[in-house]
Order: structure tokens, then C-alpha cells, then sequence
């Protein structure tokens, strides 16, 4: 039986280190994980964390290329998730701009794909924002939070990103039924 395989996109930003609990919980599920990183992502976390919970090798070049030769952004996916979604990772996929690894990939992601938002409260209320959240819904992507709670300034607001094992559940739930 072909393990079946999931898409992560790493946007830059505090939530990031949740992302490789996410990575992690999908490997442990026994999915494939292949990890995209976008630019600004190694800021926070690095590729290594990844390549150490997944087993896999980190895309984080529109540049990069499989072993097969396949360009690394055509990899077949089950399933494609954002995460974090960032106020700029949201715009540049509802906009279809293929400006690094993470939104390359997105142009070409199946049709199960989420977006987990992470962003302080300020920008998640942002019109602007609100407009490339629904364009992207819009689009058929389905959206994972963001909850209320602690964030990175230091208060409780909207805009924290949702727990790894939501995340996971979400996403198992929906490759079960599909």
C-alpha cells in the first residue's frame, strides 16, 4: 500500500514551531510529509527540524528538483496544507503569485487544501486580509482558525493559530473521507 501524501507550506512567522509538531503528528499518522519552506521561514525554524520528524528533504527554492528530476513543486499530493498562513503568504496564494517555494507549490495543490492562520489580530481584522481569506475560500481552500488566545505581543486576541492536533485531525479527517 502507497502512503499517501501531504503538502506543508511554512510561512514565516512566531507559530512557526507549531508547524513542526504538525509535520511531526502527520509522519506519526503515516502519512508522507514533504515540508516547503517559504524565504523568511528560516528565521524561525530550521530546515533540519524538519528532515528530523519527516524523514524527507526540505523544498525551500522554486529552483528545486527531485531525484527523479521532477521540479520539486509537482510533487503528487493527497492533501496541501498552509501553516502558518501569514497575512503575506495568504495574499501572495490568493493572488496566484509563484514568488517563492510555499506559493509555487500552491498553484499546483490538490483539491484538498487548508490554511491555518497565524497573525496578530490587528492585520487577521485587516480588510485586505479579510478579502485574500475569502478569495482563497473562495477558491475551494478550507480554513483551520484562527482561535482566540495568547499571541505573540503578549495579550489574547483572535489570530492565534490553531493546535497541531486540531490541525492533524482536520486533515486526517478529510483524507479518510476522501
Amino acid at each position: 500500500m502507497t502512503r499517501r501524501t501531504v503538502i506543508v507550506g511554512v510561512g514565516a512567522g512566531a507559530a512557526c514551531f507549531k508547524a513542526v509538531a504538525v509535520a511531526s503528528l502527520l509522519t506519526q499518522a503515516e502519512l508522507t510529509v514533504r515540508v516547503f519552506l517559504s524565504p523568511d521561514a528560516h528565521a524561525f525554524v530550521a530546515p533540519l527540524s524538519f528532515v528530523a520528524v519527516t524523514g524527507q528533504p526540505v523544498v525551500d527554492s522554486v529552483r528545486s528538483v527531485e531525484p527523479d528530476g521532477l521540479a520539486s513543486h509537482l510533487i503528487q499530493a493527497s492533501a496541501f496544507v498552509l501553516v502558518p498562513a501569514t497575512a503575506g503568504l495568504i495574499a501572495r496564494v490568493a493572488h496566484g503569485m509563484a514568488s517563492d517555494a510555499v506559493s509555487l507549490a500552491a498553484l499546483g495543490a490538490p483539491d484538498l487544501r487548508f490554511f491555518c492562520p497565524a497573525m496578530n489580530d490587528r492585520m487577521w481584522n485587516n480588510p485586505l486580509v479579510q478579502a485574500n481569506v475569502a478569495r482563497l475560500e473562495d477558491a475551494g481552500w478550507k480554513r483551520i482558525g484562527p482561535d482566540v488566545g495568547r499571541l505573540a505581543e503578549g495579550y489574547e486576541a483572535p489570530g492565534r493559530m490553531a493546535e497541531p492536533e486540531v490541525i492533524v485531525r482536520e486533515l486526517t479527517t478529510a483524507l479518510a473521507g476522501d
